[in-house]
């Protein structure tokens, strides 16, 4: 199973760039390997799961590390689709705290 993501906001401001570029560190870096902070990054071990089981750990480790990095920012929901290799994209949803 491969993770892909697409982020969304429901806000606008002159600053999405920005945080578009971190939001996307953020979830495409391994917990403990960002020098100077090694609690920055996701708790990847959820990749080789059940896709199920993946998805309920990928949710609850944004919904733990959003608000701890980017406390003006709620997630607000994630759709999923998959298609027929079984690559699993999930669309994430953020908006202002």
């Amino acid at each position: 199973m491969t993770f892909d993501f697409q982020l969304e906001y429901t806000f606008a401001d002159d600053r999405l760039a920005d945080i578009d570029r971190q939001l996307k560190l953020l979830l495409t870096t391994p917990i403990h390997t960002m020098p100077l902070d090694r609690e920055f990054g996701l708790d990847m071990s959820y990749v080789d799961l059940p896709s199920e089981t993946a998805k309920v750990r990928y949710v609850a480790e944004l919904t733990k590390k959003i608000p701890k990095f980017f406390p003006f920012l709620r997630l607000q929901q994630i759709d999923w689709t998959a298609d027929v290799e079984g690559h699993v994209k999930a669309k994430v949803v953020v908006k202002s705290a």
